[in-house]
């Protein structure tokens, strides 16, 4: 369980999040709301990569900062942006970031190509990175959170740039994992995928609440 209790973010003076009161258990939660509500901000606080500015933010019941190394072990995280290593082909990138979750080389092996079946990346694991597409890309992010089977997942629009059937290949595999991990997601499928979600929230105006 994750738990927001009067998480507010300021940007300067700019105030994105308003104590917001949240709860997420396992299932999917959809994000929607318009550009700039703070959406992506909200994911970066679950995902521990900024700090709120007030408020706490709680998993399983304990408080960050001390609950951080348990929270980021069990995360996996697909922001939006990232800058992924050029040289490395797509199967050495996944390989590198599970080596980084304490994955067993030969199981990182085994679930990275599964995944990459899954969201249509195996005829292409060997490549360089340089090679790829921005929604070839946008899988491989996908990918790499989705290894280990974190019990946490934090995704940043991972459907978009995607044509229709690489878009429901990777909408089908999040929804899956939902059934046993805390899925937290924005994207512009949200109409499609509300039916398949345990909620639906609408950011705006700094606030979190049911859409």
């Amino acid at each position: 369980m994750l738990a927001l209790d009067q998480v507010s973010k300021r940007y300067g003076r700019k105030l994105v999040l308003d104590r917001v009161e949240q709860s997420f258990a396992p299932g999917l939660t959809l994000l929607t709301g318009p550009s700039g509500a703070g959406k992506s901000t909200l994911l970066r606080l679950l995902a521990t990569a900024e700090a709120p500015s007030g408020g706490r933010i709680c998993w399983n019941g304990v408080a960050l900062p001390r609950a951080r190394t348990a929270l980021r072990r069990a995360l996996g995280y697909a922001p939006q942006a990232v800058d992924l290593p050029e040289d490395l082909t797509a199967r050495e990138f996944g390989l590198h970031m599970a080596a980084l979750k304490g994955l067993d080389a030969r199981e990182a092996d085994r679930q990275f190509l599964a995944l990459a079946d899954a969201v249509g990346l195996h005829a292409d694991a060997n490549n360089r990175i340089a090679t790829y597409s921005g929604g070839m890309r946008r899988r491989l992010v996908l990918v790499q959170a989705l290894l280990g089977r974190p019990a946490l997942l934090a995704l940043d629009e991972p459907t978009a740039e995607l044509d229709r059937d690489s878009a429901d290949r990777v909408s089908a595999l999040i929804v899956s994992r939902a059934r046993e991990a805390v899925v937290v997601m924005t994207t512009h499928l949200a109409d499609a995928l509300a039916p398949r979600a345990a909620a639906v929230l609408r950011v705006t105006d700094g606030k979190v609440l049911p859409a």
